[in-house]
Protein backbone atom coordinates (compact mmCIF):
# COMPACT_ATOMS: atom_id res chain seq x y z
CA UNK A 1 0.00 0.00 0.00
CA UNK A 2 1.47 3.21 -0.71
CA UNK A 3 2.42 5.68 1.93
CA UNK A 4 0.87 9.25 2.15
CA UNK A 5 1.35 12.06 4.22
CA UNK A 6 -0.81 14.41 4.63
CA UNK A 7 -0.24 18.64 6.20
CA UNK A 8 -1.78 18.79 9.77
CA UNK A 9 -1.42 20.37 12.94
CA UNK A 10 -2.21 19.09 16.60
CA UNK A 11 -3.63 21.93 18.41
CA UNK A 12 -5.05 22.07 22.02
CA UNK A 13 -8.62 24.02 22.38
CA UNK A 14 -9.85 24.22 25.70
CA UNK A 15 -9.96 21.31 26.95
CA UNK A 16 -9.82 19.22 23.68
CA UNK A 17 -7.41 18.59 21.71
CA UNK A 18 -7.80 17.36 17.44
CA UNK A 19 -5.69 17.29 14.37
CA UNK A 20 -6.46 20.31 12.14
CA UNK A 21 -6.47 20.20 8.18
CA UNK A 22 -6.23 22.82 5.68
CA UNK A 23 -9.17 21.58 2.94
CA UNK A 24 -6.64 21.88 0.35
CA UNK A 25 -3.87 19.65 1.44
CA UNK A 26 -6.69 16.71 1.93
CA UNK A 27 -6.70 14.12 -0.85
CA UNK A 28 -10.36 14.04 -1.21
CA UNK A 29 -13.72 15.59 -0.31
CA UNK A 30 -15.22 12.42 -0.22
CA UNK A 31 -16.85 11.65 3.02
CA UNK A 32 -16.56 8.31 3.17
CA UNK A 33 -13.19 8.09 1.86
CA UNK A 34 -12.30 11.29 4.47
CA UNK A 35 -13.54 9.05 6.87
CA UNK A 36 -11.66 6.06 6.83
CA UNK A 37 -8.44 8.74 6.66
CA UNK A 38 -9.58 10.08 10.13
CA UNK A 39 -9.55 6.78 11.53
CA UNK A 40 -5.81 6.04 10.66
CA UNK A 41 -4.95 9.47 11.81
CA UNK A 42 -6.41 9.14 14.80
CA UNK A 43 -6.24 5.47 15.81
CA UNK A 44 -9.73 4.17 15.46
CA UNK A 45 -10.94 1.60 16.25
CA UNK A 46 -8.96 0.36 19.15
CA UNK A 47 -10.36 -2.40 20.97
CA UNK A 48 -8.32 -1.55 23.80
CA UNK A 49 -9.17 2.13 24.11
CA UNK A 50 -6.07 3.22 23.62
CA UNK A 51 -5.46 4.26 20.19
CA UNK A 52 -1.89 3.61 20.22
CA UNK A 53 -1.25 3.41 16.70
CA UNK A 54 -2.78 6.93 15.75
CA UNK A 55 -3.05 10.39 17.49
CA UNK A 56 -5.84 10.11 19.83
CA UNK A 57 -5.46 9.57 23.65
CA UNK A 58 -8.13 7.31 24.26
CA UNK A 59 -11.28 9.66 25.31
CA UNK A 60 -13.46 10.89 23.08
CA UNK A 61 -12.14 14.82 23.83
CA UNK A 62 -8.86 13.77 22.14
CA UNK A 63 -10.38 12.12 19.67
CA UNK A 64 -11.30 14.26 16.69
CA UNK A 65 -10.43 16.05 13.37
CA UNK A 66 -10.67 19.50 11.92
CA UNK A 67 -11.31 21.01 8.45
CA UNK A 68 -10.37 24.61 7.93
CA UNK A 69 -10.69 26.66 4.85
CA UNK A 70 -11.20 30.18 3.11
CA UNK A 71 -15.24 30.86 3.68
CA UNK A 72 -17.20 32.14 0.46
CA UNK A 73 -19.82 33.70 2.69
CA UNK A 74 -20.20 37.45 2.95
CA UNK A 75 -20.49 36.98 6.78
CA UNK A 76 -17.43 34.66 7.52
CA UNK A 77 -14.18 34.48 7.25
CA UNK A 78 -13.19 30.54 7.38
CA UNK A 79 -15.23 27.10 7.41
CA UNK A 80 -14.96 25.25 10.20
CA UNK A 81 -15.96 21.44 9.83
CA UNK A 82 -15.62 19.24 12.73
CA UNK A 83 -15.66 15.49 13.14
CA UNK A 84 -15.71 13.25 15.79
CA UNK A 85 -14.20 10.06 15.76
CA UNK A 86 -15.28 7.13 17.98
CA UNK A 87 -12.85 5.01 19.99
CA UNK A 88 -13.36 1.16 19.41
CA UNK A 89 -15.80 1.24 16.72
CA UNK A 90 -15.39 2.60 13.20
CA UNK A 91 -17.26 5.60 13.17
CA UNK A 92 -16.82 9.02 12.16
CA UNK A 93 -19.90 11.64 12.77
CA UNK A 94 -19.87 14.97 11.06
CA UNK A 95 -22.91 15.88 13.14
CA UNK A 96 -22.27 18.25 15.93
CA UNK A 97 -19.64 21.02 16.66
CA UNK A 98 -17.19 20.86 19.24
CA UNK A 99 -17.14 24.25 21.06
CA UNK A 100 -13.66 23.39 22.80
CA UNK A 101 -12.20 23.31 19.48
CA UNK A 102 -13.85 26.18 18.10
CA UNK A 103 -11.76 28.37 20.53
CA UNK A 104 -8.52 27.03 18.43
CA UNK A 105 -10.13 27.79 15.25
CA UNK A 106 -9.33 31.43 14.85
CA UNK A 107 -5.80 31.02 15.90
CA UNK A 108 -5.25 28.61 13.44
CA UNK A 109 -6.89 30.42 10.40
CA UNK A 110 -3.63 33.40 11.59
CA UNK A 111 -0.94 30.98 12.35
CA UNK A 112 -1.46 29.20 9.19
CA UNK A 113 -1.86 32.00 6.99
CA UNK A 114 -4.91 31.78 6.37
CA UNK A 115 -6.42 35.22 7.09
CA UNK A 116 -4.09 38.32 7.57
CA UNK A 117 -4.08 39.52 11.02
CA UNK A 118 -3.67 43.07 12.44
CA UNK A 119 -1.67 43.59 15.66
CA UNK A 120 -3.89 43.83 18.99
CA UNK A 121 -7.22 42.22 18.96
CA UNK A 122 -8.80 40.30 16.57
CA UNK A 123 -11.94 39.16 15.55
CA UNK A 124 -12.43 36.20 13.37
CA UNK A 125 -15.95 35.03 11.91
CA UNK A 126 -16.09 31.50 11.77
CA UNK A 127 -18.73 29.79 10.01
CA UNK A 128 -19.58 26.51 12.11
CA UNK A 129 -20.68 23.71 8.79
CA UNK A 130 -22.09 21.20 10.75
CA UNK A 131 -24.34 23.47 12.53
CA UNK A 132 -25.09 26.08 10.05
CA UNK A 133 -24.06 29.15 12.71
CA UNK A 134 -21.80 31.79 12.89
CA UNK A 135 -19.47 32.12 15.62
CA UNK A 136 -17.31 35.12 16.00
CA UNK A 137 -13.52 34.39 18.28
CA UNK A 138 -11.54 37.22 19.50
CA UNK A 139 -8.10 37.13 21.18
CA UNK A 140 -4.81 38.68 20.39
CA UNK A 141 -2.30 39.11 17.92
CA UNK A 142 1.25 40.00 18.93
CA UNK A 143 4.14 40.26 15.84
CA UNK A 144 1.71 39.15 13.35
CA UNK A 145 0.92 35.55 15.87
CA UNK A 146 -1.67 34.42 17.66
CA UNK A 147 -0.78 35.78 21.68
CA UNK A 148 -0.45 32.07 23.08
CA UNK A 149 0.42 32.93 26.18
CA UNK A 150 -1.40 34.57 28.91
CA UNK A 151 -2.80 34.57 32.50
CA UNK A 152 -6.30 33.12 31.67
CA UNK A 153 -7.24 30.01 32.89
CA UNK A 154 -9.91 27.52 32.21
CA UNK A 155 -11.29 24.08 34.49
CA UNK A 156 -9.54 21.49 33.40
CA UNK A 157 -6.43 22.81 31.88
CA UNK A 158 -3.35 23.35 34.29
CA UNK A 159 -1.68 27.01 34.22
CA UNK A 160 -2.70 29.96 32.27
CA UNK A 161 -3.38 30.80 28.84
CA UNK A 162 -4.72 33.89 26.03
CA UNK A 163 -7.89 34.73 26.28
CA UNK A 164 -9.95 33.52 23.98
CA UNK A 165 -14.28 34.77 23.86
CA UNK A 166 -16.36 32.97 21.45
CA UNK A 167 -19.74 34.49 20.52
CA UNK A 168 -22.16 32.27 19.44
CA UNK A 169 -25.01 34.17 17.44
CA UNK A 170 -28.06 33.18 17.40
CA UNK A 171 -27.28 29.59 18.82
CA UNK A 172 -31.16 27.93 18.89
CA UNK A 173 -31.69 25.43 16.65
CA UNK A 174 -27.87 24.18 15.89
CA UNK A 175 -29.15 20.38 15.55
CA UNK A 176 -33.00 19.91 15.07
CA UNK A 177 -33.72 23.84 14.04
CA UNK A 178 -35.91 24.41 16.85
CA UNK A 179 -34.38 26.23 19.86
CA UNK A 180 -36.94 23.75 21.91
CA UNK A 181 -37.56 20.78 19.66
CA UNK A 182 -40.47 19.72 21.61
CA UNK A 183 -41.81 23.15 22.00
CA UNK A 184 -41.73 22.56 25.95
CA UNK A 185 -39.28 23.46 28.43
CA UNK A 186 -40.11 20.31 30.15
CA UNK A 187 -41.71 16.86 29.09
CA UNK A 188 -42.20 13.78 31.17
CA UNK A 189 -41.40 10.93 29.17
CA UNK A 190 -41.44 6.90 29.90
CA UNK A 191 -38.13 4.31 29.91
CA UNK A 192 -38.88 1.07 30.03
CA UNK A 193 -38.43 -0.90 33.19
CA UNK A 194 -37.86 2.48 35.04
CA UNK A 195 -41.10 4.93 34.17
CA UNK A 196 -41.61 8.29 34.10
CA UNK A 197 -38.97 10.81 33.58
CA UNK A 198 -38.77 15.10 33.59
CA UNK A 199 -36.51 15.69 30.63
CA UNK A 200 -35.76 19.58 29.50
CA UNK A 201 -34.71 19.97 25.75
CA UNK A 202 -32.39 22.27 24.63
CA UNK A 203 -30.76 22.92 20.96
CA UNK A 204 -28.37 25.99 21.59
CA UNK A 205 -24.78 25.14 19.92
CA UNK A 206 -25.96 21.48 20.03
CA UNK A 207 -28.76 19.63 20.92
CA UNK A 208 -28.83 18.23 25.03
CA UNK A 209 -30.96 16.72 26.98
CA UNK A 210 -31.61 17.57 30.88
CA UNK A 211 -31.84 15.51 34.07
CA UNK A 212 -32.37 15.96 37.56
CA UNK A 213 -29.61 13.78 39.11
CA UNK A 214 -31.71 12.94 41.98
CA UNK A 215 -34.62 11.54 39.28
CA UNK A 216 -31.54 8.83 38.39
CA UNK A 217 -30.46 7.79 42.21
CA UNK A 218 -27.54 10.42 41.73
CA UNK A 219 -26.06 13.04 43.59
CA UNK A 220 -24.54 15.00 41.04
CA UNK A 221 -20.86 15.50 42.12
CA UNK A 222 -19.85 12.23 41.60
CA UNK A 223 -16.61 11.82 39.80
CA UNK A 224 -16.32 10.93 36.31
CA UNK A 225 -14.61 7.41 37.16
CA UNK A 226 -17.37 6.48 39.86
CA UNK A 227 -20.21 7.64 37.00
CA UNK A 228 -18.45 5.55 34.12
CA UNK A 229 -18.39 2.45 36.86
CA UNK A 230 -22.03 2.68 37.52
CA UNK A 231 -23.18 0.38 34.30
CA UNK A 232 -26.64 0.58 35.61
CA UNK A 233 -27.09 4.62 35.76
CA UNK A 234 -24.94 4.84 32.80
CA UNK A 235 -27.50 2.47 31.03
CA UNK A 236 -29.90 4.23 31.97
CA UNK A 237 -28.62 7.68 30.94
CA UNK A 238 -28.13 6.61 27.62
CA UNK A 239 -31.60 4.70 27.22
CA UNK A 240 -33.29 8.23 27.97
CA UNK A 241 -30.60 9.76 25.43
CA UNK A 242 -31.41 7.26 22.98
CA UNK A 243 -35.11 7.81 23.44
CA UNK A 244 -34.36 11.88 23.36
CA UNK A 245 -32.65 11.43 19.55
CA UNK A 246 -36.29 9.64 18.83
CA UNK A 247 -38.55 12.31 19.97
CA UNK A 248 -36.84 15.17 18.65
CA UNK A 249 -36.16 13.25 15.31
CA UNK A 250 -32.68 13.10 15.22
CA UNK A 251 -32.92 9.09 14.52
CA UNK A 252 -35.11 6.98 12.98
CA UNK A 253 -35.24 4.83 15.86
CA UNK A 254 -33.98 4.86 19.53
CA UNK A 255 -31.73 2.24 18.16
CA UNK A 256 -30.52 4.23 15.41
CA UNK A 257 -29.05 6.88 17.54
CA UNK A 258 -25.84 8.83 16.60
CA UNK A 259 -23.22 8.95 19.31
CA UNK A 260 -22.29 12.28 19.13
CA UNK A 261 -26.17 13.41 19.50
CA UNK A 262 -27.90 14.16 21.07
CA UNK A 263 -25.63 14.83 24.42
CA UNK A 264 -27.15 14.39 28.19
CA UNK A 265 -26.10 15.92 31.52
CA UNK A 266 -27.35 15.57 34.75
CA UNK A 267 -28.01 19.11 37.08
CA UNK A 268 -28.50 19.59 40.17
CA UNK A 269 -28.34 22.68 42.87
CA UNK A 270 -25.16 23.82 44.02
CA UNK A 271 -23.16 21.53 46.17
CA UNK A 272 -19.94 21.09 47.57
CA UNK A 273 -17.20 18.57 46.00
CA UNK A 274 -13.66 17.72 45.12
CA UNK A 275 -12.38 18.26 41.68
CA UNK A 276 -9.87 16.14 39.28
CA UNK A 277 -7.35 18.03 40.97
CA UNK A 278 -8.18 17.90 44.62
CA UNK A 279 -9.42 21.10 44.55
CA UNK A 280 -12.31 22.24 46.95
CA UNK A 281 -15.15 23.30 44.69
CA UNK A 282 -17.45 25.04 46.86
CA UNK A 283 -21.21 25.50 46.59
CA UNK A 284 -21.25 29.21 47.10
CA UNK A 285 -18.87 29.36 44.25
CA UNK A 286 -21.50 27.59 41.79
CA UNK A 287 -24.59 28.64 40.22
CA UNK A 288 -25.77 25.36 39.58
CA UNK A 289 -23.58 21.51 38.92
CA UNK A 290 -23.65 19.56 36.34
CA UNK A 291 -21.57 16.40 35.03
CA UNK A 292 -22.26 16.02 31.38
CA UNK A 293 -21.56 12.75 28.70
CA UNK A 294 -19.71 12.91 25.87
CA UNK A 295 -19.84 9.24 23.42
CA UNK A 296 -21.32 7.03 25.91
CA UNK A 297 -18.54 8.22 28.89
CA UNK A 298 -18.61 11.11 31.72
CA UNK A 299 -17.19 13.84 30.61
CA UNK A 300 -14.29 15.03 32.49
CA UNK A 301 -15.14 18.78 32.28
CA UNK A 302 -17.63 20.45 30.29
CA UNK A 303 -17.93 19.67 26.27
CA UNK A 304 -17.59 23.57 24.74
CA UNK A 305 -21.06 23.48 22.97
CA UNK A 306 -22.41 22.13 26.04
CA UNK A 307 -21.42 24.89 28.03
CA UNK A 308 -23.07 27.06 25.31
CA UNK A 309 -25.53 25.32 26.07
CA UNK A 310 -26.17 25.14 30.01
CA UNK A 311 -26.49 28.85 29.73
CA UNK A 312 -28.94 29.19 27.42
CA UNK A 313 -30.96 26.24 29.41
CA UNK A 314 -30.57 28.09 32.88
CA UNK A 315 -31.82 31.27 31.19
CA UNK A 316 -35.18 29.74 29.96
CA UNK A 317 -37.54 30.11 32.64
CA UNK A 318 -39.15 27.03 33.23
CA UNK A 319 -36.46 23.81 32.61
CA UNK A 320 -34.83 22.16 35.13
CA UNK A 321 -31.74 24.17 35.03
CA UNK A 322 -33.94 27.23 35.45
CA UNK A 323 -35.53 25.68 38.24
CA UNK A 324 -32.71 24.53 40.11
CA UNK A 325 -29.39 27.21 39.43
CA UNK A 326 -28.98 29.81 42.23
CA UNK A 327 -32.00 32.27 42.10
CA UNK A 328 -29.60 35.29 41.88
CA UNK A 329 -27.81 34.31 39.24
CA UNK A 330 -26.49 36.52 36.42
CA UNK A 331 -27.72 35.02 33.20
CA UNK A 332 -24.08 36.58 31.77
CA UNK A 333 -22.24 34.97 33.97
CA UNK A 334 -23.87 31.19 35.06
CA UNK A 335 -20.79 29.57 36.68
CA UNK A 336 -20.99 25.87 36.01
CA UNK A 337 -19.36 23.42 38.72
CA UNK A 338 -17.89 20.33 36.86
CA UNK A 339 -15.77 17.98 37.26
CA UNK A 340 -12.68 20.08 36.40
CA UNK A 341 -13.68 23.12 38.75
CA UNK A 342 -15.86 26.09 37.29
CA UNK A 343 -17.17 27.46 33.58
CA UNK A 344 -18.37 30.53 33.12
CA UNK A 345 -20.70 30.81 30.59
CA UNK A 346 -23.51 33.34 29.35
CA UNK A 347 -26.81 34.25 27.55
CA UNK A 348 -29.10 36.94 25.86
CA UNK A 349 -32.32 34.82 25.09
CA UNK A 350 -35.30 37.44 24.01
CA UNK A 351 -39.18 36.93 22.66
CA UNK A 352 -39.60 37.29 18.57
CA UNK A 353 -43.31 37.53 17.76
CA UNK A 354 -44.14 35.52 21.05
CA UNK A 355 -41.45 32.96 20.92
CA UNK A 356 -38.44 32.19 22.78
CA UNK A 357 -35.09 33.22 20.54
CA UNK A 358 -31.49 32.69 21.83
CA UNK A 359 -30.35 36.20 20.82
CA UNK A 360 -26.55 34.64 21.41
CA UNK A 361 -23.91 33.18 23.85
CA UNK A 362 -20.69 33.79 25.27
CA UNK A 363 -17.76 31.30 26.87
CA UNK A 364 -13.97 31.63 27.33
CA UNK A 365 -11.24 29.28 26.29
CA UNK A 366 -7.67 28.97 25.59
CA UNK A 367 -5.62 27.27 22.73
CA UNK A 368 -2.12 25.78 22.35
CA UNK A 369 -0.70 24.78 18.79
CA UNK A 370 0.82 21.41 19.63
CA UNK A 371 2.60 20.13 16.77
CA UNK A 372 2.82 21.03 13.12
CA UNK A 373 3.76 18.58 10.37
CA UNK A 374 2.36 15.75 8.48
CA UNK A 375 0.47 12.57 9.40
CA UNK A 376 0.83 9.43 7.54
CA UNK A 377 -2.06 7.57 6.01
Amino acid sequence: MTQRWIKATYYRGGTSKGVFFQKKDLPTDNEKELNELFLKVIGSPDPNGRQLNGMGGGVSSVSKCVIISPSEREDADVDYNFIQIAIDQPIAEWNNNCGNLSGAVGPYAIQEGIIKPKEGENKIRIYQVNTDKIIHASFDVKDGKPLIEGEYSIAGVYGGGSQVRLDYLEPGGSGTGKLLPTGNVMDEIEIDNFGKIKVSIIDAATPLIYLLAEDVGLKGTETPDELDANIEKMNLIQKIRRKCAYLIGLSKSENEAPMNTPRIGIVTAPKNYVSLDKSEINANDQDITTRMFSMGKTHKAIMGTAGVNIGVAAAIEGTIPFKIKRKDTNPLELRAGNPSGVMTVGAIIEKNNGKLFAKSAIFYRTFRPLMRGEVLV
